[in-house]
């Protein structure tokens, strides 16, 4: 399997401090709330593979191999 890169500065840009909700092929936020919890009731009826990623100022915590 080839590795994906992200690039989250871009995918998140604009949303405020919280948590976002990322879509599995990770090219699109579905949801975004404060919390986890909250983003996580938004997307209860979703049948697709979400991910979650806290949104904020920096990304550089989500450093990965090449």
């Amino acid at each position: 399997m080839k590795p994906t890169k992200i690039d989250l500065n871009k995918l998140l840009k604009g949303y405020g401090k919280g948590w976002a909700g990322i879509s599995s092929d990770f090219k699109k936020v579905l949801y975004h709330a404060k919390t986890l919890e909250s983003a996580r009731a938004k997307a209860k009826n979703n049948k697709d593979k979400v991910y979650y990623f806290p949104t904020g100022e920096s990304y550089s915590n989500f450093i990965g191999q090449e």
